[in-house]
């Protein structure tokens, strides 16, 4: 399904793919709220009314001085 996507919008080949072919690892995606990768990763069957979701990681978050009090800055 994933690759039948980006065959259709190319632009989101890179963002989903490595330049090996295979699930960028800073990509989730879930088939029925079930991780491909303890499925049968791509190669997962899809079927009319399965859920898919794509969740690209989010890195960031706060920068606390773990080394003050309270983490005050």
């Amino acid at each position: 399904m994933l690759r039948e996507l980006v065959s259709r919008h190319d632009n989101l080949r890179g963002r989903l793919f490595d330049e090996q072919g295979e699930l960028n690892r800073f990509v989730n995606v879930f088939l029925n709220d079930e991780d491909i990768r303890f499925l049968q990763g791509l190669d997962s069957p899809v079927k009319d009314g399965d859920g898919v979701v794509l969740v690209p990681a989010i890195a960031g978050g706060s920068a606390v001085d773990v080394g003050r009090k309270g983490g005050e800055r």
